[in-house]
C-alpha cells in the first residue's frame, strides 16, 4: 500500500471512512495516514520558518522604498533634461539641413 496511485488510495481511503476494510488493509491505511500527517507537519514547518524568514522590519522596508523612489525621480529627471537639451539643436540641424530656415 506504499506506493498506491491516487486513485487507488481515494477509493482505500474512502473504504476506510465506511469501515468497509479488512482489519489487516485498515492497519496499513492507518500506517499511511501516520505518513502523511507526518509529511503535512514537516511542510507546515518548513512553510512556517520561511514565513518567518520573509517578514522583515517595515521600517527597513520603507527605506528601501524610499531610496527606490529617490533614484527612480532623479533617473527620471535626467532623462528629461537630456532629451531637453538634445531635441532643440536636432530641429535645428534638421531645418538646416532641408533649408527650412527663415530667410
Amino acid at each position: 500500500m506504499n506506493l498506491l496511485n491516487s486513485e487507488e488510495f481515494k477509493s482505500n481511503f474512502k473504504k476506510y471512512r465506511e469501515g468497509t476494510l479488512t482489519e489487516e488493509e485498515e492497519i496499513q491505511m492507518e500506517g499511511e495516514l501516520d505518513k502523511l500527517e507526518q509529511y503535512q507537519a514537516f511542510l507546515e514547518a518548513e512553510t512556517e520558518d520561511e514565513a518567518n524568514e520573509s517578514n522583515r522590519n517595515p521600517e527597513v522596508d520603507r527605506k528601501i522604498l524610499r531610496r527606490s523612489q529617490s533614484s527612480a525621480y532623479i533617473r527620471t529627471g535626467l532623462i528629461a533634461l537630456v532629451v531637453g537639451l538634445l531635441i532643440p539643436p536636432s530641429i535645428h540641424l534638421f531645418a538646416m539641413v532641408f533649408d527650412l530656415l527663415p530667410q
